[in-house]
């Protein structure tokens, strides 16, 4: 059984308590260079021995955090490759795709009833938005820029462009009358269009209509009005789907590691 999930990026590492193979409705996110996360707040989870499920992008930091946890007394499965990942992955080069597109696939999978295919739209630094055809197989997507990497390229590449952090407020109506809002509306109309764009053109090469997820710590809620307001498809808002294939993988291999005991 999985006491806690954790996924380590480059930014943050999330972790979450899980009881009956389900995660808990906190989620405790943490700066992966926040000191008083390594010395302190970790050992809240630590303090006792419990069986982990551990993957990220950031290998230095999944290393550090597992000497932690087995130091502790802990168990810990990592997942690292897309080959402990229990779901057919028909991309060109699978070992290349991020492993959080994988376990969101995974998640989407188990949501929807069987022989049905599922779209996943992860709204973060950048967004993915990927297919699950009716068999079940990860089939591949795309990648754009999310809205916090359009405001900083913006700002980096312009001479006069302010900086500005368009997950906060909603920008008003358009047109935008002055530059902030004309950057902020700008950027929500582009993710919101290209996502719409990328889910009609995915459906269109399946069967029948997906079922289409939206997750992702940028998924703000003008974001996700203005994607409301596009919707053709049976669509459903998952906090934290990364976390929930990543439970799913680790369950599965624990499940091996038992029977081989």
């Amino acid at each position: 059984m999985i006491d806690v999930v954790a996924e380590v990026g480059n930014s943050r590492v999330k972790i979450c308590a899980c009881q009956d193979n389900k995660l808990s409705t906190l989620v405790r996110a943490y700066g992966v260079d926040d000191e008083q996360f390594w010395q302190s707040s970790l050992k809240e989870w630590t303090q006792e021995p419990r069986h982990w499920v551990v993957s990220g992008s950031n290998p230095p930091a999944v290393e550090h955090l597992l000497a932690k946890v087995l130091a502790s007394g802990s168990r810990a499965v990592v997942i690292h490759s897309h080959r402990q990942i229990p779901i057919l992955n028909q991309t060109d080069v699978p070992e290349k795709v991020g492993l959080d597109r994988l376990f969101n696939a995974l998640a989407a999978r188990s949501l929807v009833p069987l022989g049905t295919p599922a779209v996943i739209v992860d709204i973060g630094t950048a967004v993915t938005v990927d297919l699950v055809d009716a068999v079940g197989r990860f089939s591949g997507g795309v990648i754009f820029p999310g809205l916090r990497l359009m405001a900083e390229s913006l700002h980096q590449y312009t001479a006069k462009l302010p900086r500005i952090d368009p997950t906060e407020g909603d920008f008003g109506e358009l047109p935008g009358r002055n530059t902030r809002t004309a950057m902020g509306l700008g950027m929500l109309h582009a993710v919101s269009g290209g996502i719409d764009a990328v889910v009609r053109g995915l459906a269109a090469q399946c069967a029948q209509a997906p079922y289409v997820f939206l997750t992702g710590g940028d998924a703000t809620p003008r974001l996700s009005q203005l994607l409301e307001t596009r919707r053709q498809f049976a669509t459903k808002t998952v906090n934290n789907l990364t976390l929930q294939g990543l439970l799913i993988a680790g369950t599965e291999h624990s499940d091996e590691e038992q029977g081989n005991e």
